[in-house]
């Protein structure tokens, strides 16, 4: 078959699979019915919120990362003089030993912040559902933002933790005080992670009470 046919094949697919414009989704029978549509405004304020919450990661990663600028300059310049010499490999081991302690607060931080905005729009009501899950589902939103905001609060609390571990790796990446000072980090995090997941399951569990206690369990009528 020629790719001039393939794609016409699949222009067809595709034509076929899309509702036409201005026909009513939910009026399509049988398998071909569409997932109900979210209120845009509840996801497009998850969404927002998930930006927030990354920026505030980075903006807090931010010092140290910019810490190790100068080792990782150094590391660039002795790699593209002599990738294969020892001067590359000890910058490069210096750089990544000063970048790992920024990398450990950021990483976990961002996908939380990711997490917790998946969760917010799966909360969102659907178009057309009944009112009282949909004020079940916009509690749960609230509830996420709250988790949100306890989230950013422990990070900030793990502030010295975060510049001892990126000072003492800096200065010797195989030392004992670069180890000490990186678990001391991950302990200070540590709570931080436990207190997302805690709250995730309370959010859910209030949730599903509140939804059970609708007329109907919470059944929607999409």
């Amino acid at each position: 078959m020629s790719k001039q046919a393939m794609m016409t094949i699949g222009v067809l697919v595709l034509a076929l699979a899309a509702p036409a414009l201005g026909e009513d989704p939910a009026a399509q029978p049988g398998p071909f019915r569409p997932h109900p549509f979210k209120e845009r405004q509840c996801v497009v304020q998850c969404r927002q919120d998930e930006l927030t919450c990354l920026k505030d990661a980075r903006d807090s990663a931010a010092p140290c990362f910019a810490g190790c600028k100068a080792l990782v300059d150094a590391a660039h310049a002795a790699c593209d003089a002599d990738p294969s010499s020892d001067a590359c490999k000890t910058a490069a081991a210096a750089a990544r030993a000063c970048l790992d302690p920024c990398y450990a607060m950021f990483r976990p931080a961002a996908y939380q912040c990711k997490e917790v905005g998946r969760e917010c729009v799966s909360a969102c009501p659907f178009i057309g559902e009944p009112p009282c899950l949909a004020a079940c589902r916009a509690d749960y939103v609230h509830c996420l933002g709250d988790t949100r905001d306890a989230l950013s609060q422990c990070r900030t609390g793990c502030d010295d933790q975060y510049k001892a571990a990126r000072e003492a790796c800096a200065s010797d990446p195989q030392s004992d005080a670069c180890k000490t000072a990186r678990d001391a980090l991950n302990t200070c995090l540590a709570p931080c992670r436990t207190l997302v997941k805690q709250d995730l399951e309370k959010c859910g569990t209030t949730l599903g009470q509140c939804a059970a206690a609708c007329p109907d369990g919470g059944q929607t009528t999409n």
